[in-house]
């Protein structure tokens, strides 16, 4: 699974996205409330802190650029004030974009009181009213110019006004023209005007009011989309159910449900739906199947619920929680910890990311004896996380001679994962670690039976104010003991 799952992320960033939609400004106001107002009974927010973030269509965008850099394009509307400024200040240093300008309406805004974690009251600035045609014909040239150089187009549409039914059908259909397909998250309940798009992706509320039938049951879910696709002409319709996952109903064929196992502890719903929209668009355009698609946005869904405000999620975050998941829903299976470097750099990452210090062993391991478990108990105390690093079997018998290794290197890394003080194993061809160590920087070193002069890596360690542990060994074992007696009980059955 995390091969499959790095594969996908890889794909994400060969992908170009052209967005389309309604941008506003998310502010998070943040104070304490400790007293009523002497002028009505209503709390008083003592202002702490205030943040600003890309909300809406910007949220969508923030998303993309999380998952798989600047390569995206966005087109949007905003009004002629200082929240037009605040976007634009956000919109600096991440993709491209053409922010046009409407004169006749006010940026959106969505501002949010905080207190104690607990969101109070939500006011909400906005003017709801289609663009003048002028406009609409100078963000449609826009398009067009883009549309040769993108994968696919994505419209978030958040019924603020910037998309008609017109400027709808005009872009899905210069979109099928230039060969690209079209994933929409749709806010209008009259569904005609997304006729040709290949994707939309409502939720079930959404969904039921499009339809007019209050859906109850999965079946019902299915039988409305399937309707929808055939009167609309649309290819596929996915369905968000929150903790349930996502259904996908295309037009032909037998319906999907994807869902997670387990639901995680949600902090923040808002913005999930952009971090899915998002998700699937770089997944869809990378050719990625309708099924890894939907259990990756389901995944990246979990981790911004998880977060304050309209979050995004990180191809590094990502990998983590399905090696987490992979591990704690299998725990018969702990091979799920044995990885390549380039993987466990990302999740390292997000250990880093939560606080989390790092902790690095190596060693050939081989006939693993209680020595061996000592050392890695002794150096877990040391940090949160230990990483095992093994030699491959090409490794050992440059360091050790033809002999040995007696177990293989799938072996020997095997018997490591399966220990519950050991977070990651990594097998290495070089005759040191220090190319590893180099690599992830650990926070501790640790080893026994080396002195610092003949420790490169504790050396470079120190170099950068990391901590070196000399492991305390356990006299009457090792693998040269162990390989001895078995020479001897090989020799004594041979005698008999």
């Amino acid at each position: 699974m995390i091969n499959s799952i790095n594969s996908i992320l890889n794909k994400f960033l060969n992908v170009r996205v052209l967005l389309l939609g309604d941008i506003m400004l998310d502010k998070y106001v943040y104070g304490d409330i400790d007293r009523i107002s002497p002028e009505a009974p209503i709390p008083v927010l003592h202002h702490i802190e205030e943040k600003n973030m890309l909300g809406g269509a910007g949220n969508v965008f923030r998303n993309l650029i999380s998952l798989s850099g600047k390569n995206h394009v966005l087109i949007s509307v905003t009004g002629k004030d200082d929240y037009h400024i605040q976007i634009k200040n956000l919109l600096e240093d991440t993709g491209k974009y053409h922010l046009f300008i409407d004169e006749e309406r006010d940026t959106t805004l969505k501002m949010r009181l905080i207190a104690q974690k607990q969101q109070t009251i939500r006011y909400d600035k906005e003017t709801i009213k289609p663009l003048n045609s002028n406009l609409y014909n100078k963000i449609f040239d826009v398009y067009i110019d883009e549309l040769k150089s993108c994968d696919i187009v994505v419209l978030s549409d958040y019924g603020k006004g910037f998309f008609s039914n017109d400027f709808i059908k005009s872009i899905i259909k210069a979109a099928k023209e230039a060969g690209k397909k079209v994933i929409i998250d749709p806010k209008n309940r009259d569904y005609s005007c997304y006729s040709g798009a290949d994707y939309i992706k409502p939720n079930k509320k959404e969904l039921s009011e499009s339809s007019g039938e209050n859906l109850k049951t999965t079946e019902d879910i299915i039988k409305a989309a399937k309707n929808i696709c055939k009167k609309y002409s649309i290819d596929n319709i996915i369905v968000t159910l929150g903790e349930n996952g996502m259904i996908h109903v295309p037009a032909e064929g037998d319906h999907l449900h994807s869902k997670l196992d387990h639901s995680p502890e949600v902090f923040d719903l808002s913005g999930a739906g952009d971090t899915a929209l998002s998700v699937l668009a770089l997944s869809l355009a990378s050719g990625i199947n309708i099924s890894q698609s939907m259990y990756t946005a389901n995944a990246a869904s979990q981790i911004v619920i998880g977060k304050s405000g309209t979050a995004t999620a990180t191809p590094e975050e990502i990998l983590h929680f399905f090696h987490r998941q992979n591990i704690e829903e299998s725990p018969e299976n702990l091979f799920n910890k044995i990885v390549t470097l380039p993987n466990a750099k990302k999740i390292i990452q997000v250990w880093r990311n939560e606080g989390d210090t790092i902790c690095f062993t190596n060693g050939c391991f081989d006939l693993l004896h209680y020595g061996h478990i000592s050392s890695f108990l002794q150096a877990k105390k040391h940090a949160d996380r230990l990483i095992a690093a093994v030699n491959s079997d090409s490794s050992v018998r440059k360091n050790k001679g033809p002999s040995r290794p007696i177990q293989d290197e799938k072996t020997r890394a095997s018997l490591l994962a399966v220990l519950q003080c050991i977070d990651l194993v990594i097998i290495f061809d070089d005759e040191t670690a220090m190319p590893l160590v180099e690599e992830l920087h650990p926070d501790v070193i640790a080893k026994e039976g080396y002195s610092i002069e003949n420790w490169a890596e504790a050396r470079y360690v120190q170099s950068y104010g990391g901590e070196v542990v000399f492991l305390k060994r356990e006299e009457g074992y090792s693998t040269s003991s162990l390989a001895v007696k078995l020479n001897m009980l090989k020799a004594a059955a041979n005698a008999q």
